[in-house]
C-alpha cells in the first residue's frame, strides 16, 4: 500500500543525515545534520526519477485486502483510490511497507465533534489554515508536538500545549545546525571518512544505547532508574533540563519526568523545546482534558482554555499492525485475528500461514534505544530480495517460516524484552505497550546482531513448496 512521500506536518527525521547511506542513491549533499521535510522529499523525488520508479506507483491508493489462494499460489490484492474506486491485482508475492506509524490516532474526547474551528492530526496537516494570530491548542507533546511547538510559536497569538506525560530529552547541539563546508568536503574527498563518520554515529547512538535500557533487577529504586547506567542517564538528562529552566520551579515540576530514563521515546534537543515553553504566549498544561467545547478546551479541574484551532499531535495506532488492511492467509485465516494484541513475525519479516508475504518495519522491529530504521529497512529488504530470488530462480510456488522457528523467535524476543526498561511496570501511558502492558512492537536486539541474522535467509527456517 502506498503512503505520502513525506510527513505532512513537516517534522524532522530522527536519523542524522550528514553521513552517506549504504543504498545505491547515497548522497553527500545534505545541508543539515537532521534534514527537514522539503529536503527529504526532494531526495526521495531524485531517487524515484533516477531509477524510473514513478511509473510503477499508484498514488493516493491503499490496499484494503490481500487474500492468499493456495491452489494458484497467488495473492489477490484489492486496492482503493481516493475516489473510492477499487481494483484487484494478482501477485506471486506481497511486501508490506506500511510500517508501524502510518495510521493517525485521535483519542475520543467528549465534545470534539462540536468544535467550531479547524481541527486536524499533525500527520494530516491542513496547510490551507493560517496560524498567524490564532489561539492554538496542541494536544499531545511527544515526538511530534516536541517539534511542532517551536516551529509555530512565533506565529500564533497563543499556544496552549496539553501534555499527559513529560518526556526525557538529551542534548544534541547539531539538531538544527547546517552541515558545514568542511564536513561536506571531507565526506566527498577524504578516503573512508564517510564510513568512519557513519560508525561514530552508529556505535554510540545505536547499540551502545542498549546498556542504559537494560534492567538490573537488583537495582533498589526501579521507579527512579533500572540500573546504575540508567541512573547516570537520568542524572545527565535532568541536568540538561534544569539548566534551561532556571528558577521557574512550577515549570520544572512539569517537565522533569517521573519514570526511568529512556523508558519512553527519548527526544533529541538543542534547547528549542524548553525555550518555547518559557515564552509569554505559550502555556504547558499537564491536567487531563475533560471535553472540547465549540471554542475551547476544558480540563478536568474545570479550567477553560479558549482556542481557535486544535492540532492533535497524538501519535499513531502503533500496536494495530497492518491495520486496517485485511490479510487473509492459508485456510482463510485472518492475520490480524491470529495476532490479536500480540503481533509477531519471524525476524519481523515473515509470518506462518502467509506464504510469500513479507513485512518491512514489521512486528518487533521498531527501535527505541537509538538507531536507524533506514538501516533496519535495508537489512529487511536485502533478506526479502533473497527470498524472492529463491522463488524465482528455483521455480518454487511458495515460502513461509516454520511454525516452530517463528514461535521460538517470538519467545526469545519477548524474554529479552522483559529485561528492558520499556517493559517496566513503572512506565505508564506508553504507545509501545499493548493493553496487557506487553511490548511487541520494539526490537530489544543490537543492530549488528539483526544485521547478521538477516544477511542471508536460512532455507532450514522455511517451508518451501
Amino acid at each position: 500500500t502506498t503512503a505520502p512521500a513525506s510527513r505532512a506536518d513537516g517534522a524532522k527525521t530522527d536519523r542524522p543525515t550528514g553521513a552517506k547511506s549504504t543504498c545505491h542513491s547515497q548522497t553527500d549533499e545534505w545541508t543539515h545534520f537532521f534534514a527537514e521535510q522539503p529536503e527529504l522529499q526532494a531526495y526521495f523525488q531524485r531517487v524515484m526519477d533516477k531509477h524510473d520508479i514513478g511509473r510503477h506507483v499508484r498514488w493516493e491508493t491503499e490496499v484494503t485486502e490481500a487474500v492468499w489462494d493456495d491452489e494458484t499460489a497467488t495473492w489477490t490484492v484489492t486496492a482503493r483510490d481516493r475516489t473510492g474506486a477499487t481494483t484487484t491485482l494478482s501477485a506471486r508475492a506481497v511486501i508490506s511497507a506500511v510500517g508501524q506509524l502510518n495510521r493517525p490516532h485521535v483519542p475520543a474526547i467528549a465534545g470534539q465533534n462540536r468544535f467550531a474551528g479547524p481541527a486536524f492530526h499533525s500527520s494530516e496537516w491542513d496547510h490551507s489554515i493560517d496560524l498567524r494570530g490564532k489561539r492554538v491548542a496542541l494536544i499531545g507533546a511527544g515526538a511530534s508536538g516536541f517539534q511542532i511547538a517551536p516551529a509555530i510559536a512565533d506565529d500564533v497569538a497563543a499556544l496552549t500545549i496539553f501534555q499527559r506525560t513529560a518526556q526525557w530529552m538529551f542534548p544534541n547541539p547539531n539538531y538544527h545546525e547546517p552541515v558545514g563546508p568542511g564536513v561536506r568536503w571531507a565526506l566527498r574527498y577524504l578516503p573512508f571518512y564517510g564510513r568512519w563518520y557513519r560508525f561514530l554515529l552508529f556505535w554510540p547512538g545505536c547499540d551502545k544505547g542498549l546498556e542504559a535500557a537494560r534492567v538490573d533487577p537488583d537495582y533498589p529504586d526501579q521507579q527512579r532508574a533500572v540500573s546504575e547506567a540508567n541512573d547516570l542517564a537520568r542524572m545527565m538528562f535532568t541536568e540538561w533540563i534544569t539548566s534551561q529552566v532556571g528558577d521557574d520551579l512550577e515549570l520544572l515540576a512539569k517537565v522533569v519526568p517521573d519514570y526511568p530514563a529512556t523508558g519512553k521515546r527519548t527526544l533529541q534537543d538543542n534547547g528549542s523545546w524548553l525555550k518555547t515553553l518559557r515564552r509569554d504566549n505559550v502555556e504547558l498544561v499537564r491536567t487531563s482534558i475533560a471535553e472540547i467545547a465549540p471554542d475551547a478546551v476544558v480540563t478536568a479541574d474545570g479550567e477553560r482554555y479558549d482556542v481557535d484551532i486544535v492540532v492533535y499531535a497524538t501519535g499513531f495506532h502503533a500496536n494495530r499492525m497492518l491495520w486496517p488492511m485485511t490479510v487473509v492467509g492459508r485456510n482463510g485465516e485472518i492475520l490480524s485475528e491470529r495476532w490479536g494484541e500480540r503481533p509477531s513475525a519471524y525476524l519481523g519479516i515473515t509470518a506462518p500461514g502467509c506464504p510469500n508475504f513479507f513485512c518491512m518495519y514489521g512486528p518487533g522491529t521498531n527501535l527505541a534505544s537509538g538507531g536507524s530504521l533506514i538501516f533496519h529497512s535495508e537489512c529487511q529488504m536485502r533478506y526479502i530480495t533473497q527470498c524472492l530470488e529463491w522463488l524465482i530462480a528455483d521455480g518454487h510456488r511458495s515460502l513461509e517460516p516454520r511454525e516452530d522457528k517463528a514461535a521460538e523467535w517470538h519467545a526469545r524476543t519477548q524474554a529479552e524484552m522483559r529485561k528492558m526498561v520499556w517493559s517496566q511496570p513503572s512506565i505508564k501511558h506508553s504507545f509501545y505497550k499493548n493493553a496487557h502492558g506487553e511490548v511487541h512492537t520494539l526490537s530489544p536486539w543490537r543492530l549488528v546482531d539483526y544485521w547478521n541474522w538477516t544477511r542471508e535467509p536460512n532455507r532450514d527456517d522455511f517451508v518451501i513448496t
